[in-house]
């Protein structure tokens, strides 16, 4: 008897046949909101033209994203990770789904919760801030980097016999 092969299932498949689709996120693209690995989220297929503060699933190749949008395009959105720095311009097509809540461990949250979009909105206003500061950051960090590469010791080359 041979053994029976399992097939992936497609989140857009889900989201067609279940209406839902409840699971894991993965990856800091959506930190502080969403933990890597420990929240679960809850993403419904897009039935009309998302809105700004929305939280699209889109399609990036054979990836899933989970990112904010911005404002609307004329074929589109501007969207962005909420801990991420460049924004994407993201096709109408490649939208799949809208987050409309989420878990965060025994908390359950709503996308309409006022306090949810406090959090939204104070997020996106502290945006230059934070990118600001990020940007120092990343080239303290590299300036470090080149000072101390001349001391860092260099690994031994093996020799084969």
């Amino acid at each position: 008897m041979q053994p029976q092969e399992t097939q992936k299932l497609k989140i857009e498949d889900v989201l067609r046949e279940k209406g839902v689709y409840v699971g894991p996120t993965v990856g800091i693209s959506m930190l502080p909101m969403l933990k890597n690995r420990r929240d679960t989220i809850v993403v419904r297929p897009k039935t009309a033209r998302l809105q700004p503060l929305d939280v699209a699933l889109y399609k990036r190749g054979d990836d899933y994203v989970l990112h904010r949008v911005l404002s609307l395009t004329d074929g589109g959105y501007i969207i962005r990770g909420d801990n991420c720095y460049a924004n994407e311009n993201v096709p109408e097509d490649t939208v799949i789904g809208v987050l409309t809540e989420f878990f965060r461990k025994d908390k359950h949250i709503l996308c309409t919760d006022e306090k949810y979009l406090k959090y939204v909105n104070k997020r996106l206003k502290s945006y230059k801030t934070r990118r600001f500061f990020v940007r120092i950051k990343n080239k303290i960090v590299g300036i470090i980097r080149k000072i101390i590469k001349p001391f860092r010791k260099k690994k031994a080359k093996t020799v084969d016999r």
